[in-house]
């Protein structure tokens, strides 16, 4: 028997049809799925006001229990010294830092509040209201409620309004 010289071996790898077929289909799911995982800014935008306001919610709770040691945590409004330094720092409301917008709340965040965050209160200083600088079109200011409320994305804080009260946090996201 006389061996050919000329043996084919079995074929390995893709042919050209089918690597164009296989980039096709990766094309068609990125083309139907990609949509919902590129806009997650909302998603984002969100879980930056929930951070932001689970850290007021600490931040208040510190200064309620600097209150307590001071016992001043009854009063329906009076200053208190946080660093022990002598001056008051934070106007607080039953303990609470109330919703000033000079001394208040915003006098207790720290890190990039002051160019992060745009805020407001009421007349009267009865709610606090925050959302982001890029939202708020403006960088570590006081603004018009307005500019704050037209985000529609945004923090609202109620100070503690009652002996024994405390504050409340909610979010407006309709327009994250």
């Amino acid at each position: 028997m006389v061996q050919h010289a000329l043996l084919r071996k079995p074929q390995s790898g893709f042919t050209i049809i089918e690597l164009v077929v296989v980039i096709v289909l990766l094309g068609v799911l990125a083309a139907t799925a990609l949509p919902r995982f590129i806009d997650i800014s909302t998603d984002a935008q969100k879980a930056v006001l929930q951070s932001m306001g689970g850290s007021i919610l600490s931040a208040a709770n510190l200064v309620h229990a600097k209150a307590v040691i001071q016992g001043v945590s009854n009063e329906p409004l009076t200053t208190i010294d946080l660093d022990g330094d002598g001056v008051d720092d934070v106007e607080i409301r039953y303990g609470y830092p109330s919703a000033s917008r000079n001394n208040g709340l915003s006098k207790i965040m720290g890190g990039d509040f002051s160019t992060g965050w745009t805020w407001s209160t009421t007349y009267g200083d009865t709610r606090f209201w925050l959302t982001t600088a890029k939202l708020g079109g403006r960088s570590g200011v006081y603004v018009n409620q307005t500019a704050v409320l037209n985000s529609g994305c945004y923090i609202l804080y109620d100070p503690a309004t009652t002996q024994g009260g405390s504050p409340a946090v909610s979010f407006v996201t309709t327009n994250c």
